[in-house]
């Protein structure tokens, strides 16, 4: 299989960061760009989340090979004084394209994204000095300009750059041939939007992207019809569907046309070439989940435990990371289950066949999807193809919701007669969004275990 290349547009965040390490331990994916949007927290927060992803697994290196454990996959394919594979991390959006609303998630999250991971075990946090290199060293004083080249010179993993994160997007597009990178979106879309405004026939060459959002047929976890990452940015939303249709025109609602004319290069349909589109929404995420008695089973001989708590020093360093912000969420996601009555747990009991605290993959399910080959994506995944799905973005109530046209007609030519009005050309085969919506994945259990796999590789020296 040839090695898939990735930008990974996120918001870390609990899953966001799993579906990283699922990435950066997959050796038939190369991840080019690690582009960061406002969301879960902020993107000043979040940033120092991803050092410290870079940080541990570089400490799980010199833990491993103490103690003659195999390496991981990202071990093995990332050299700690070879820069060359290494991604670039840039800052993106800090605020939706509109300007409308911002949201956050921290009552999840926690207030730094990992349920309060650097408070708690603040030997794996890298200093506040670490978000410098994401900044013009124009705008610094001197002294920071002086710690900010020793922070870029420390480094390990990753390269920074003070570059905004959507014209990173659009510089990897120019460079790698056409029809080869794979965007993964599991962020509110403000960084692909602005990457799709500013430079249509440079955003088209992308091979697919791959997005987390949206809710089709269950309720939403931000609102009863809206899912988090679509309703924070419902322009930016509406905007990167639009990049589907062979006449974006036809499918941005007034207040997105409003936005996207700000931008320049936009208005004249023929600059677009469709993307293609892959929606992971809460329909089909939330059915894969994580279990608390899966990952505690999994890491019990290697932190010498059969709960979650805090391990002792000398312990995996990523597994004692893990273990904190992992324990964090399935505390936050059981008061959630006691809030609701337990309806919840009841039916994800069921079909899993287990009890006990659970978290829903949803980004990692969506990173699943990028870094497989075409053969796995056939065996595993049901996907519903060329769905026309489109984004209210004026609604009081329905802000954020995906509208389909349910009526069961199916599209016309131009030309032909159509039973019903259509002023806004749901029945016009020229006219819509086409996006390949996922309907159905390998399983919750099956999904949670290779994921363990991969993420913390081989116990056993």
């Amino acid at each position: 299989m040839a090695q898939r290349k990735l930008i990974v547009d996120c918001d870390p965040g609990v899953d966001d960061v799993l579906a990283l390490l699922l990435a950066l331990n997959t050796p038939t994916c190369s991840v080019a760009l690690i582009s960061l949007c406002f969301g879960n927290v902020g993107v000043t927060t979040s940033v120092r989340n991803v050092v410290a992803t870079f940080q541990v697994l570089e400490s799980e290196r010199q833990y491993r090979s103490q103690h003659n454990l195999p390496l991981l996959p990202y071990h093995l394919h990332n050299s700690p004084g070879d820069d060359s594979t290494w991604p670039v991390v840039a800052l993106g959006s800090t605020i939706p394209v509109s300007s409308r609303r911002t949201v956050g998630a921290e009552f999840f999250h926690g207030i730094d994204g990992l349920g309060g991971v650097h408070e708690s075990a603040p030997q794996f946090s890298p200093s506040e000095t670490c978000i410098l290199p994401f900044y013009d060293p124009k705008t610094l004083s001197a002294d920071q300009v002086i710690t900010r080249e020793q922070v870029i010179r420390d480094a390990k993993g990753y390269i920074p750059t003070p570059r905004q994160s959507w014209r990173e997007i659009l510089r990897i597009l120019r460079e790698e041939p056409e029809d080869t990178v794979t965007i993964v979106a599991i962020a509110p879309l403000s960084n692909i939007a602005r990457a799709a405004l500013e430079d249509p026939p440079t955003f088209s060459r992308v091979k697919e992207v791959v997005c987390m959002g949206g809710n089709i047929d269950i309720p939403g976890n931000m609102t009863p019809l809206a899912e988090f990452n679509f309703y924070a940015d419902v322009d930016a939303a509406a905007i990167v569907l639009a990049t589907t249709s062979r006449t974006p025109s036809s499918t941005l609602p007034p207040s997105s046309i409003a936005v996207a004319t700000s931008f320049r290069g936009v208005g004249d349909d023929s600059e677009y070439n469709p993307v293609k589109f892959y929606l992971f929404p809460l329909d089909v995420t939330s059915r894969h989940r994580l279990r608390k008695q899966w990952f505690v089973k999994r890491c019990a001989g290697w932190l010498d435990k059969t709960s979650i708590t805090i391990p002792h020093p000398g312990e995996s360093p990523l597994a004692t990371w893990m273990t904190v912000w992992l324990g964090a969420a399935f505390g936050k996601m059981e008061d959630l289950i006691a809030f609701e009555g337990g309806s919840r747990q009841c039916a994800a009991d069921q079909a899993d066949g287990v009890d006990g605290a659970y978290i829903e993959m949803h980004d990692p399910l969506t990173m699943y999807f990028a870094i497989v080959s075409d053969e796995e994506r056939s065996a595993s995944f049901n996907i519903a193809e060329n769905m026309d799905i489109r984004m209210e973005t004026i609604g009081q109530w329905s802000w954020g919701m995906c509208v389909l046209d349910r009526r069961g007609i199916a599209k016309r030519h131009p030309h032909e007669p159509r039973p019903a009005r259509d002023d806004e050309g749901w029945l016009d085969n020229t006219k819509g969004n086409r996006v390949n919506l996922v309907v159905e994945g390998p399983g919750s259990q099956a999904f949670g275990i290779k994921l363990l796999d991969r993420v913390l590789g081989d116990l056993e020296a």
